[in-house]
């Protein structure tokens, strides 16, 4: 009985069984790259993504959206939709997610159009709320995906990603393996999505909001060894610009921060385009 358990054991228990969570994304990786373009054409041609959940599955979307605007600096780009609102973050609003309509309506709520982009989050495949607001950006000629832990195939998602997480460890509890691989998706499809983008360059965290001495620290040392400038004359072109993009583009372009925002902004902030230009 896993209760009489020594806690040691059931702790390396518990480890192996979130091994499944990343041998199911592995197994995934195609579908993933594939919704990954997906996200990058709908973001290129002016669209938004709105990731579409409820419970566990609402929260992953929720914190993968909120990493967006610190890290890249887009706001606005990664909407988090989830069912029972913004209460539902900090308290279980389990009922919501048995009505399709609300899928729909919450989508419509917050602007959604044919140019944006619908990624319902779902452990199931199946809950009402996700299936309603798939149907409705469906209906209005969006594109549309599934990433789900179940084997599902429905006719108003364009993409699945099916990660296929199994038995949790605690049956029942999809915040375990299936909330670990839709957390990991998701990450891997913003991230990757953003790199492509001209958010990062390289692995370089170009785009971070330098709103802390932490953050401006890294922010520096991010400018210096893209620029090749040293670390004081960096932190000072940051300091002034309060952007890490805009200090790199003043140094190698010997231009004004009002000059290197209008080329980023030329360049619809991809910032690899701009430096290299």
């Amino acid at each position: 009985m896993l209760n009489k358990k020594e806690t040691e054991e059931i702790v390396r228990e518990m480890i192996e069984s979130e091994r499944k969570a990343f041998d199911a994304v592995k197994k995934a990786e195609k579908e993933i790259a594939k919704l990954t373009e997906a996200v990058i054409d709908t973001i290129n041609s002016g669209g938004r993504i709105f990731y579409v959940g409820a419970g566990t599955s609402g929260r992953v979307g929720v914190l993968d959206a909120s990493e967006i605007p610190p890290t890249f600096n887009e706001k606005g780009l990664f909407v988090p939709v989830i069912a029972g609102g913004k209460d539902a973050v900090f308290e279980a609003r389990e009922q919501a997610e048995d009505s399709a309509e609300s899928g729909g309506s919450d989508l419509r709520k917050e602007g959604f159009s044919r140019k944006d982009m619908a990624i319902g989050i779902s452990a199931s495949g199946r809950t009402p709320y996700v299936i309603g607001a798939l149907t409705f950006a469906k209906s209005i000629g969006a594109k549309t995906a599934i990433v789900a832990c179940n084997d599902v195939r429905i006719p108003f998602a364009d993409i699945h990603v099916i990660a296929r997480t199994g038995e949790e460890f605690v049956k029942g509890s999809t915040r375990l393996n299936a909330g670990t691989a839709e957390k990991l998706i998701l990450n891997i499809v913003s991230t990757v999505s953003m790199i492509k983008l001209g958010r990062t360059y390289d692995n370089l965290m170009v785009a971070v909001v330098p709103t802390n001495r932490k953050l401006i620290s890294r922010a520096a040392e991010i400018v210096s060894q893209i620029t090749g400038a040293s670390y004081e004359e960096a932190l000072e072109r940051v300091m002034e610009t309060k952007d890490a993009r805009i200090a790199c583009l003043t140094i190698k372009k010997k231009i004004s921060a009002e000059e290197a925002r209008n080329l980023l902004k030329k360049f619809n902030n991809d910032f690899v385009k701009a430096y290299e230009s």
